[in-house]
């Protein structure tokens, strides 16, 4: 079984087989934007700077940082995690799973390859690797309270549902484990088709379930106490020429609000899902894999090519779209307040008036590139680079 890359620099990639770990290496066809000009109307202003060792060189990652216990907690694809305090961005404590990996059994794993997180819940917080191993760490100390083998790849963050850790591996198994001992409590097993691209949903959970996208274009939900399915909507329909025309992972994580819930799939569709029953309600044409957000009425997302778009979550009119960032490989869009923030590959933090779309300023981190979705917490924004920079960020 083969995986499709999400691109570093433009498109998609082909890459090699299932299971081995991946640097982007061909380009497939979207032309890069140069970087527009603006009018800028708001100035952003970084808190603190901190760095996070080596980051993640050009591997595909969803390692980004998290808020938590006054703390903000960062890791490098390499084994080190850093905790820091909220505030000041002064080092409380660092951690390294390299040592948990140059030891015993995981030892032919090769190195820590850390791909997934970070997520944090009861004291602890939660990360994974491509390596198949799942770890939970204590929050006050940065000690392995626990780790736990997967069946597959972890390339989305562990989510935290009723008392469990639960995982999208990239094998299709979705798995279950106790929060407290990592005990394996259950597995869900999806479809495969025979290309996906490189990356799973993330894990949304509501009223006793767990809600997750699947590699072939559906939204499953299932109990949360013995995985046994409850409903699935499908997103998106293979249909091509070719295998690649044919993939349709359902890779951004579900959006719950209410008794709805938001999906898109790639090469396939945007919908809003009754939570109960499955059936969908409405849905239009968007290909997408980046992570959404929403706000009031509003949802945004960034397609495939990387135009930035809000559509009416009532009905799924489109309010607005901005393609002047296409082929930049934009970022999933975060709410802050009265604007919408993306970061790109050559590390610029873009930021949109919320009800227009209209770019109305922007600050570089750095020129390695922001490759995840900025994390919002308290009107500050949250960033990792790809040398493994973090920066707290205000705009105003």
């Amino acid at each position: 079984m083969a995986k499709a890359g999400k691109g570093w620099l433009a498109g998609l990639m082909v890459l090699a087989l299932m299971g081995c770990a991946s640097s982007d290496e061909e380009e497939i066809g979207i032309q890069v934007s140069p970087l527009p000009e603006i009018e800028a109307t708001v100035t952003a202003d970084v808190v603190w700077r901190a760095s996070s060792g080596d980051g993640i060189d050009e591997y595909w990652s969803s390692l980004s940082p998290e808020v938590a216990y006054g703390k903000v907690f960062a890791a490098e694809r390499f084994g080190l995690i850093t905790a820091y305090d909220q505030q000041t961005g002064k080092e409380i404590w660092t951690q390294n799973l390299r040592r948990e990996f140059a030891l015993g059994a995981l030892k032919k794993n090769n190195g820590a390859r850390l791909s997934a997180g970070i997520s944090h819940g009861f004291n602890r917080i939660f990360i994974g690797s491509e390596n198949g191993v799942l770890f939970a760490l204590n929050q006050e100390t940065g000690e392995v309270d626990w780790q736990a083998n997967t069946r597959g790849e972890l390339l989305s963050d562990p989510a935290i549902v009723d008392g469990k850790v639960v995982v999208n591996t990239g094998s299709g198994k979705v798995q279950a484990f106790d929060v407290d001992s990592g005990e394996l409590l259950w597995t869900y097993e999806l479809t495969m088709p025979s290309l996906v691209l490189r990356g799973t949903s993330g894990v949304a959970s509501s009223q006793g379930a767990a809600l997750t996208g699947t590699p072939d274009g559906k939204l499953v939900a299932v109990f949360s106490q013995q995985g046994a399915p409850i409903w699935e909507a499908r997103l998106a329909e293979a249909s091509g020429s070719n295998e690649l025309e044919r993939v349709v992972d359902v890779d951004s994580k579900p959006l719950v609000l209410g008794q709805t819930v938001y999906g898109t799939a790639y090469n396939g569709n945007l919908a809003a899902v009754e939570l109960r029953s499955g059936q969908i309600k409405w849905q239009r044409q968007y290909s997408s894999y980046a992570p959404m957000d929403l706000q009031g009425n509003a949802l945004y997302l960034t397609d495939s090519s990387g135009t930035v778009y809000s559509v009416n979550r009532q009905n799924g009119l489109e309010t607005w779209a901005n393609s002047s960032l296409t082929g930049r490989m934009v970022t999933g869009p975060a709410v802050i307040g009265n604007y919408l923030v993306v970061g790109d590959f050559e590390g610029y933090l873009h930021i949109m008036d919320r009800d227009s779309g209209t770019l109305v300023g922007r600050l570089q981190i750095d020129g390695s590139g922001l490759y995840t979705q900025p994390l919002v917490v308290d009107d500050k924004i949250y960033l990792q680079t790809r040398d493994g920079r973090i920066a707290v960020v205000t705009i105003g």
